[in-house]
């Protein structure tokens, strides 16, 4: 059967892609043959990607909200932007949740010979990181090899600085994205020691595990959020499932601007997100 990408490139459906999609989203195994059962009778000539994501995930939506909201992780960090709550925000607040002092530099930092705009700093160990986050808004963009190399060319430029006392000291760049990385630019990064952490890549250690793993998941992974709601509690800065599972009813309440309900409805769905399924217990 042909599959529409959403680029729309032509693809050979692969069931075991589908399969992966929900495993990698904690989705218990008994639940994702049945999902897989479910969606057979449905599947049509020349579907399209988004299509099936659709279908998919209206049927984990029956059977646990944590599953489906785990696989709506793309689509949640997608409405992290239009909500001011930007990508860089939430990739220093995943660092944080591993142990580093990650935040967002509030000037520009001195380099060799020009200033730079610098995402993310982040610190453990006697360490000092330089990071980009490249956020992009469709599943089918890239981080290129010229990505790669302008950020090498920024770094090398900070690296020059702190030598003659301009700068502070950087032992070495990272850049993170939601997207995949060219096979070009993974190449130069693995060459430079560059460290890509990107949507699927590195194989061990991806955008998504490191989410996965600490249940880092944004808020915006619930389906029923108002756009008032997320734009709340994004100016509050609670974008977190596991931030927001913390709180107490009626302060949430009372922060937000929503009812005492409303608070509880949602501070139970997100302890549902964040809580880990009985098979990986």
């Amino acid at each position: 059967m042909i599959i529409i990408k959403s680029d729309g490139q032509e693809s050979i459906y692969d069931p075991e892609k589908v399969r992966r999609s929900m495993i990698n989203a904690g989705t218990a195994p008994e639940i994702v043959e049945e999902v897989m059962m479910k969606i057979q009778d449905k599947l049509y000539e020349r579907m399209t990607t988004q299509a099936l994501y659709e279908l998919v995930r209206k049927e984990l939506a029956k059977k646990d909200v944590r599953f489906a909201s785990r696989y709506n992780l793309r689509d949640g960090i997608l409405k992290l932007g239009p909500a001011g709550f930007t990508f860089e925000q939430y990739v220093a607040a995943i660092l944080r949740s591993y142990g580093w002092n990650a935040y967002l530099p509030q000037e520009e930092l001195e380099g060799s010979c020009v200033r730079h705009e610098v995402d993310i700093v982040a610190e453990k160990d006697n360490r000092r990181i330089f990071i980009e986050a490249k956020f992009r808004n469709n599943f089918q963009d890239v981080v290129n090899l010229k990505d790669i190399m302008a950020t090498w060319s920024r770094f090398l430029d900070l690296v020059d600085a702190a030598d003659i006392g301009k700068g502070p000291h950087f032992d070495e760049p990272w850049i993170v994205t939601n997207a995949r990385f060219t096979d070009r630019a993974k190449q130069f990064g693995a060459c430079k020691g560059i460290n890509l952490i990107g949507w699927d890549y590195p194989r061990d250690y991806t955008f998504a595990n490191m989410v996965d793993h600490m249940a880092l998941y944004p808020i915006t992974v619930l389906e029923n959020l108002k756009p008032s709601e997320i734009d709340a509690f994004s100016k509050r800065g609670l974008m977190l499932c596991r931030d927001i599972a913390r709180q107490d009813d009626d302060e949430l309440s009372e922060r937000v601007g929503i009812s005492s309900d409303r608070a509880q409805e949602l501070i139970t769905l997100c302890g549902r997100v964040i809580e880990t399924p009985p098979h990986q217990k």
